[in-house]
């Protein structure tokens, strides 16, 4: 897919980073605005992309859910039971006729006390699986974020380290994608909860003109001159 979400893992917070992009076909940008984040409690949200239908109904269904919940027991999900309720909602759609195609990335900051990791990091598919990791990725950032953040991720980073990484991310999906991100809307989840942070964009690739030196004939290329 070309919609990009990442999420890394600090210290004591979390990073959710989603490109702003709708790509028609590959090729076609019809919005540089799009906002793919769900915030499911005060200190939990959620970055989703796939068809633009089945992210809205799936994420407004579990999000709507998980309120319920709060409102019925008067306690807030962690984000690891949010992220379990909703691997499981999309697993039994599997096995329904309304499937979701959806990838999802989940995170946030755990307000438990029993909680050894209070900053918790989710990623599911839209076949039910799930993993906990310090850096995940959907879309075809995933082929730069990932490799990225197995380099330069580290225990105890801080928000500065984590955005400086985030930053690389984005330096190279305008470097190496055709349908490269314009923006990147960035949100960290920490204690406090959710806040969104400054956009960022890609570093804008210079190339030397060449000279007319460096100009080639056809007779050139085909090196038929005598």
């Amino acid at each position: 897919m070309v919609e990009s979400i990442i999420g890394i893992r600090g210290k004591d917070f979390i990073l959710l980073a989603q490109d702003a992009n709708t790509t028609k076909y590959g090729i076609l940008n019809m919005k540089f605005d799009t906002n793919r984040l769900f915030k499911l409690s005060e200190h939990c949200a959620m970055l989703a992309s796939g068809e633009p239908g089945d992210v809205v109904q799936f994420a407004e269904y579990v999000g709507k859910n998980i309120q319920l919940y709060k409102m019925i027991n008067g306690i807030e999900l962690s984000p690891y039971a949010c992220a379990n309720f909703t691997r499981h909602e999309m697993a039994y759609s599997l096995r329904s006729r309304n499937s979701y195609l959806a990838n999802l990335i989940i995170g946030g900051f755990s307000t438990n006390d029993s909680d050894q990791q209070k900053a918790q990091l989710f990623a599911i598919d839209y076949l039910g699986a799930m993993i906990s990791a310090n850096v995940v990725a959907h879309g075809f950032c995933q082929f730069f974020a990932l490799g990225v953040g197995d380099k330069l991720w580290k225990e105890n980073m801080t928000l500065e380290e984590g955005l400086h990484m985030l930053q690389i991310i984005v330096n190279e999906l305008g470097k190496r994608m055709a349908a490269y991100p314009h923006c990147v809307f960035v949100r960290v989840i920490n204690k406090d909860g959710i806040q969104v942070l400054d956009n960022m964009y890609p570093d804008k690739i210079q190339v030397q003109k060449p000279g007319e030196a460096d100009l080639l004939t056809s007779a050139d290329m085909m090196d038929i001159h005598t």
